[in-house]
Formats: C-alpha cells, sequence, structure tokens
C-alpha cells in the first residue's frame, strides 16, 4: 500500500486593507441590514503555490449608516494538488475560511461605535462559483 501526502490549505492571515463608515440617522431598533460580499482571487507571479482572497464587503441599512470594508487573505497550497481541488479551494474554502474573521472585525468595530449602530452580527455567508481573477501585474 502506498502512502501519498495530502494536499494543503494554509490560512496565513487577513490584513483589513480599508473601513469606510458613514453614519447618517441615529441608530433606531429596526435596523434591517443588507450585506453584500464580492470576493476575487489573485495569484502573484513570482510563487505559484501562493495565493491572495481580496474581498469587498458593504454593510447597510441605507436609512441609518453604510460601512465598507477591503480585506485580504493569505493562502498557500502545499502538496501536488489536482486542479479541481485547487478550484475548490481558491473558490470555495478560502473565502469560507477568511469571512468569520471580516465578521468578527465588523462586530468588534460596530461594538465600539457606541449607540451609532448598535452591535451588529453579520451572518455566515456562502461561497459558490468561480472568483473573478485580478490580473498580475
Amino acid at each position: 500500500m502506498e502512502v501519498g501526502t495530502q494536499a494543503k490549505l494554509s490560512f496565513k492571515g487577513v490584513d483589513i486593507l480599508n473601513v469606510n463608515f458613514n453614519a447618517i440617522a441615529p441608530f433606531r431598533e429596526d435596523v434591517s441590514i443588507v450585506v453584500a460580499c464580492n470576493p476575487k482571487v489573485f495569484y502573484p507571479k513570482e510563487e505559484n503555490n501562493i495565493f491572495k482572497i481580496l474581498m469587498d464587503v458593504d454593510v447597510k441599512d441605507e436609512r441609518y449608516f453604510v460601512l465598507n470594508l477591503r480585506a485580504i487573505g493569505h493562502f498557500e497550497l502545499e502538496g501536488d494538488i489536482p486542479a479541481d481541488l485547487t478550484k475548490n479551494f481558491v473558490n470555495v474554502n478560502a473565502p469560507a475560511i477568511m469571512f468569520p474573521y471580516v465578521r468578527s472585525f465588523i462586530t468588534t468595530l460596530t461594538a465600539n461605535l457606541g449607540n451609532t449602530t448598535g452591535t451588529l452580527v453579520i451572518p455566515p455567508q456562502f461561497f459558490k462559483g468561480d472568483l473573478e481573477e485580478l490580473p498580475v501585474e
């Protein structure tokens, strides 16, 4: 029996690049937030086993506030990975691994805003389909 090494996706962390928060009106209890999450993938040309997920997240109730956030997640693939598994790691697993960190950041940020928004707990997001690939410059 032959034993092979298992393909591995390593999460190296997330960086919050930009946050823009705009309060429009005093917070009320009837806040109904809308969340839009747009992850994209970037493959640095110098290393073929590294990729990054650029995630733009918009959270808003246009009556009360708008929050825009941009984060970048750093990932590394290890082992001999078939193309279909790589595609799954990039398009589904990586955004799903990264998003809880972004959610946590938003919850902590809004908890520290006092009564401006109240503490927001963003619902989990599910990722499917192919991510847009950012061009290498």
